[in-house]
């Protein structure tokens, strides 16, 4: 029943709704990316520059190599979806590790861990993100392990608010009282009650995650053998004068997909925050 009461409290957000459903769709051509376009979406297929709409047969045109631009949208859209999703759970199990070590166990360990996530957020994120792919290499993991490593401390510091709300509560200390381990208690007691303004949180870090991949593919620092919608946009800038749907169609998607994103998370803190379920 609390599932279905989720799924209402959820659904009557429609910008949620529609963000949910946008994004579904573009998730479902992302897998069907293989059965669309099963050759090699890099290869030139056409002439250079030809616009969209011009040539039924490239329904967005192509790029400045004679390349079909709706080919490397939908598989870049594979690539996009990845990084944000693995960035997003890679930042959302460090983060969630370190807050609730530092809010369980507190003194020395809550100060170490403080100190720790004020040291990561001093250095400008994409600066640092840049400079782990440069040292690692312009790979999809790479990419992955940056964005990831510069995206955790906002949900350490959310997990750890929670576990000091919690770990005074009544139920933690009859587990403590029924002498249940302090990793037990943690997992199995006070996560699953920390864990809806988490998920919140994680996913609008996959929409920092995209913007992050697309920066760096921007840059010309992403995979070589990827087409991902950052790496579009950076092929197109140097004709953004005479051929602008270059850029213009794969930041549309990026735009589009970070906004759906953003409408999911506050469809999500609707309907898990428990002071606006009866908004």
């Amino acid at each position: 029943m609390e599932r279905f009461a989720f799924l209402r409290r959820f659904t009557r957000n429609r910008g949620a709704l529609i963000g949910a459903l946008l994004i579904l769709l573009v998730t479902v051509t992302a897998l069907a990316a293989p059965l669309l376009f099963p050759t090699d979406p890099l290869r030139m297929v056409g002439p250079p520059e030809l616009w969209p709409g011009e040539d039924p047969a490239f329904p967005l045109g192509t790029d400045s190599l004679g390349r079909d631009m709706l080919a490397m949208l939908v598989h870049g859209a594979r690539a996009t979806l990845l990084i944000g999703l693995f960035a997003s759970a890679m930042a959302t199990l460090i983060g969630v590790s370190v807050g609730a070590i530092a809010g369980y166990f507190g003194g020395w360990i809550d100060e170490a861990a403080m100190r720790a996530v004020e040291l990561f957020q001093t250095i400008p994120n994409l600066i640092f993100v840049l400079t782990i792919v440069v040292i690692l290499g312009s790979t999809l993991h790479n990419i992955v392990i940056a964005i990831g490593i510069v995206s955790w401390t906002p949900i350490a510091r959310m997990t750890r608010a929670e576990f000091l709300a919690l770990r005074d509560r009544e139920f933690v200390q009859a587990c403590r009282s029924m002498g249940m381990h302090a990793p037990g208690i943690i997992v199995r007691e006070i996560l699953p009650n920390a864990l809806p303004p988490v998920i919140v949180l994680s996913s609008l870090v996959v929409a920092s995650a995209i913007l992050f991949e697309s920066a760096v593919s921007f840059l010309g620092l992403g995979d070589p053998n990827v087409a991902s919608w950052g790496r579009l946009v950076g092929d197109g800038r140097q004709l953004i004068r005479s051929s602008w749907y270059i850029c213009a169609i794969p930041g549309i998607a990026i735009m589009v997909t970070v906004l759906c994103l953003n409408l999911i998370g506050d469809g999500l803190n609707d309907a898990l925050n428990p002071k606006l379920r009866d908004r």
